[in-house]
């Protein structure tokens, strides 16, 4: 149809209009009425025009919706919502009114045309809006209980990075507020180390990649240093267009705090000593950790070799990452191959999964091979390989991985006559022995007995006397006497079994003569009586030496070494050291 041809005329155009409409002259008279405002008050086709409002609505009503009826009439429009009027029924009802002044060509104000819109339509809408309304307000309490129960901070930023949300977490983190946050660049707001260099979100925004896990520091309230990490996602609208970085924040004070509790127990001072000979190993700890040099801790047992080691671990710039621990003398070569460099699915029974080694779990960080000496010759070969080439494959597989390890070792062998013997690789020694440390033995540096009797009595007073550990009354000068005069096979481990045996003996809150091990107590006897050190075991046979006490010892606990050593009150070790100088391992195993 031509669009020219459709008729148009003004009351057409009005009669269509659902709301219902009415034109009024200056003093009241109704000059037309569409079929919506018949309808709307229940007068159906009555032809309302030449009457007055008043007779289509009470006075009260009339005065209310005619601008003239209060006042001189005005050339701008009125509104006024929820307006009450009676129907020709009788029927009360409310509509939402508006009246606005129709003008001549002088702009005088000539008549008025009042549109009504019945408010049940208009209460159904904004019902329908209420409820939208509410289901928007639960979905959004919904994503912030959400966001508020994750254990990290949340915030977004747009694409230029101010910060739009800033959550409930990321406040307690900071301690910022969000009120301050909101609005500000990221940067000003939080002001991170890495905001002037490598920004995680510039850096996300720039890459189209996210950020896992990337390691800053923001400025918190009062400037103080917040350790955190922070992942970062894209944003996007509704049609899925990147419009701003989500950053999940994890907090990582207490993390860092733990860390450099765990470095200072493990640095140098905090491995107990001060004669001579102990500090000549803090000396070449404190020179080698700043280093990557390998090195080569030698020592009886029981010297505290891996004290050593992690002293020089978290001394150094590798201290925030891993430190592996490897015992070569508890695996054969091939739990040790794969222990080391991993192996892949189906590389030999049991080997239901890929698994990662040593090596790459300590990457980044420090690898300790403790009991080095032990390993086999075919072992020794491939260790001197990685440590070479920096580089390994795991056990059934071809790929070639590379790890950025440093790497510590510790034996209780003598390697340079086990070099000279054709037992241990002499490449493979000097390799390792890049930097050597040598741990002396407890009876070479015996003005260290005192401090650390002192300390594994506060360890201990700790764990068995809790809330009376501070009563504690220490040791007797003649409990010392004997643990100075003592010669510690077992060394700093020995030492430290001694005192926890006693502390679990003491009746009196003191270390007593009485209560320490019996071959530390037969030192106050004489020479060859029973109890004397050379005769501890002996004793058990009266007029017997010391191999036939001792195997009579292992016969009644049916060769169970541990039940035997705590009859003693020795450690086991120092049992086994006694039952192979008399070649009773064999019958032991």
């Amino acid at each position: 149809m031509n669009p020219e041809a459709i008729p148009l005329s003004p009351e057409r155009i009005l009669r269509h209009i659902k709301d219902g409409l009415m034109i009024v002259d200056l003093e009241g008279r109704i000059l037309y009425t569409n079929d919506s405002f018949r309808e709307m008050f229940g007068h159906g086709d009555v032809d309302l025009r030449r009457r007055r409002c008043s007779e289509v609505f009470g006075p009260d009503e009339c005065s209310r919706i005619h601008p003239g009826s209060i006042g001189p009439f005005s050339d701008e429009p009125i509104a006024h919502f929820n307006v009450k009027l009676t129907r020709r029924d009788g029927v009360e009802g409310a509509y939402c009114f508006m009246a606005c002044p129709l003008l001549d060509e002088s702009g005088e104000v000539i008549a008025v045309m009042e549109n009504f819109r019945g408010m049940d339509q208009l209460m159904e809408i904004i019902l329908g809006l209420e409820q939208v309304n509410a289901v928007i307000q639960q979905e959004k309490e919904r994503t912030e209980q959400i966001v508020n129960s994750i254990g990290d901070g949340i915030f977004t930023v747009d694409r230029e990075t101010r910060l739009l949300s800033f959550s409930p977490k990321m406040e307690e983190i900071t301690g910022i507020r969000a009120i301050d946050a909101i609005g500000k660049f990221c940067r000003d707001a939080l002001c991170g180390t890495k905001c002037d260099s490598d920004c995680p979100l510039i850096w996300t925004l720039e890459n189209k990649k996210i950020v896992d896990g990337c390691r800053e520091k923001l400025s918190g309230a009062g400037g103080r240093k917040v350790p955190v990490s922070i992942t970062t996602a894209f944003l996007r609208d509704n049609s899925g267009q990147e419009i701003g970085l989500t950053a999940v924040v994890g907090d990582l004070s207490e993390v860092e705090r733990l860390r450099s509790e765990l470095k200072e127990r493990y640095s140098f001072r905090s491995i107990i000593g001060s004669s001579r000979a102990m500090t000549e190993v803090f000396q070449v700890i404190e020179s080698v950790s700043d280093t990557d040099a390998t090195v080569l801790i030698t020592g009886d047992s029981g010297t505290g070799k891996e004290l050593v080691a992690r002293a020089i671990h978290y001394g150094s710039a590798r201290a925030s990452e891993p430190f592996v621990v490897v015992n070569c003398a508890a695996l054969n070569d091939t739990l040790l191959e794969s222990e080391l460099f991993g192996h892949v699915r189906g590389a030999f029974t049991g080997a239901e999964r890929d698994k990662e080694g040593r090596f790459e779990a300590a990457d980044g960080g420090t690898l300790f091979l403790d009991e080095v000496g032990d390993t086999s010759p075919a072992m020794q070969a491939k260790l001197l390989r990685v440590l070479q080439e920096k580089s390994f494959e795991r056990v059934g597989d071809s790929r070639t991985h590379r790890v950025n390890v440093r790497v510590l070792a510790a034996t209780n062998r003598d390697l340079e006559a086990r070099v000279g013997a054709g037992q241990f690789r002499e490449d493979l020694f000097y390799r390792l022995n890049v930097v050597p440390i040598r741990v002396p033995a407890l009876k070479e540096r015996r003005d260290d007995i005192p401090l650390l009797v002192d300390h594994f009595m506060e360890k201990y007073a700790k764990k068995y006397y809790a809330e009376r550990a501070e009563t504690f009354g220490g040791v007797t000068n003649r409990a010392l006497g004997l643990l100075m005069e003592y010669g510690w096979p077992g060394n700093v481990r020995e030492l430290e079994h001694a005192i926890e045996y006693a502390m679990i003996s003491a009746r009196n809150n003191r270390i007593e003569r009485a209560y320490l091990p019996a071959v530390i107590r037969g030192l106050a006897l004489p020479p060859g009586s029973p109890g004397a050190p050379e005769l501890v075991v002996a004793r058990v046979t009266p007029g017997g030496g010391e191999e036939q006490g001792l195997r009579e010892l292992l016969e009644r606990h049916r060769w169970n070494a541990s039940r035997a050593a705590k009859e003693l009150g020795i450690s086991r070790t120092t049992l086994w050291r006694r039952m192979k100088k008399h070649d009773l391992l064999q019958k032991h195993s």
